[in-house]
């Protein structure tokens, strides 16, 4: 395994995730590690712009908790099944981040998991395109953009922009590489 799973292994090991605004919508996200190669990714969809709900915004694989789901982790698990086609076997779970509430109302749960590259992915109808961006692209200098944002709520939030190859990566998938990369840092 990379040194960046094993970083993130240890790390999630003991973590005790903070919990998002229960009131919100449950919500569960993969943070894909695809190892193997030249070097480690994460692996992102860009929405289709045929759907409802932000349309062309770049995301992690996840989407609402499904009153069949037995838990978030297994959210997140069929979520990436349906959305990219990756095998539930297929990941080594290590761990689950902080939940986080966003403006469009929901709580997400993020758990990371690691799968050997390459893969096969399937992407459905609800993504537009995949992007394996390179961990070390996401920690360049000149990649990340910080734009103080006065939010809904009234309260004023740092929003996270990663720049990579055209793409603006932000909103909470930018809040969660930002989270991802204090981690293994």
């Amino acid at each position: 395994m990379s040194g960046i799973v094993e970083t993130v292994r240890a790390r999630l090991r003991d973590h005790v995730p903070r919990r998002g605004p229960t009131h919100l919508r449950a919500a569960a996200v993969l943070v894909p590690i695809v190892v193997g190669g030249e070097s480690d990714k994460l692996l992102l969809t860009r929405r289709s712009e045929k759907l409802r709900h932000q349309p062309g915004d770049i995301a992690f694989p996840g989407g609402s908790v499904d009153s069949r789901d037995p838990s978030p982790l297994a959210t997140a698990l069929r979520e990436s099944r349906e959305e990219v086609g990756l095998g539930s076997r297929d990941v080594t779970v290590l761990g689950q981040m902080d939940e986080r509430g966003t403006v469009t109302g929901f709580r997400i749960t993020p758990f990371v998991g690691v799968v050997a590259g390459p893969y096969r992915f399937r992407p459905n109808e609800e993504v537009a395109a995949l992007l394996e961006v390179p961990i070390d692209a996401l920690r360049a200098p000149g990649v990340l953009e910080v734009e103080r944002r006065r939010l809904p709520d009234g309260i004023h939030r740092d929003v996270y922009h990663y720049h990579f190859e055209g793409n603006d990566i932000w909103g909470i998938t930018g809040q969660l590489i930002k989270e991802f990369l204090d981690l293994i840092e």
